[in-house]
């Protein structure tokens, strides 16, 4: 059949989203994430994660962007993107 294969547990998004967040006010982006495209898949201590990106207080037209995570002392964050 077509379709059927093992399905993926869902992730919880929200420390990804969290460190995206922390992310962008480090570095002065006045962005935020408008949609999740995919992810977060997790590898261990490392995850990825694409989003859509927009102005914080506007909105407007959206950028893709992945961003790669690490996990540090318990906690997500974010070391890079690319988009």
């Amino acid at each position: 059949m077509a379709g059927c294969g093992e399905k993926k547990a869902a992730v919880d998004t929200t420390p990804f989203s969290q460190a995206v967040v922390v992310y962008l006010d480090e570095n002065d982006m006045a962005l935020r994430i408008k949609a999740i495209k995919t992810g977060p898949d997790i590898d261990g201590d490392k995850a990825t994660m694409t989003a859509s990106m927009t102005r914080a207080q506007v909105g407007g037209p959206s950028v893709t962007w992945v961003f790669e995570f690490k996990k540090q002392n318990g906690t997500w964050t974010v070391v890079r993107h690319t988009d």
